[in-house]
């Protein structure tokens, strides 16, 4: 049976630890992940990877965030949030 996932699905799928998932996650473009967005949550869910669903959640708020007068997000938390997580992405606390 051929297998008809997008690719990026398939490595979130098949990935093997939470870093390689959170990395798979700072990828995605934000078109797939509206898309498949429960996609994405079930397998941070199965994995137990929380900090992925957080990721998911900030990404989600990002999307309905009023934005500045120059376009950028007004709360710096946002991109505090995918600063750690791609820190945690890279390896940093390992």
């Amino acid at each position: 049976m051929m297998d008809t996932r997008l690719p990026i699905i398939r490595q979130m799928m098949d990935a093997d630890s939470d870093r390689d998932r959170a990395q798979v996650l700072l990828q995605v473009p934000d078109a797939v992940l509206m898309k498949y967005r429960t996609v994405f949550e079930e397998a941070c869910q199965r994995s137990g990877f929380a900090q992925g669903q957080f990721y998911i959640d900030i990404r989600r708020a990002c999307w309905h965030a009023v934005r500045a007068p120059d376009g950028l997000l007004r709360d710096p938390m946002f991109d505090q949030a995918r600063s750690a997580f791609a820190a945690f992405a890279m390896g940093a606390g390992a």
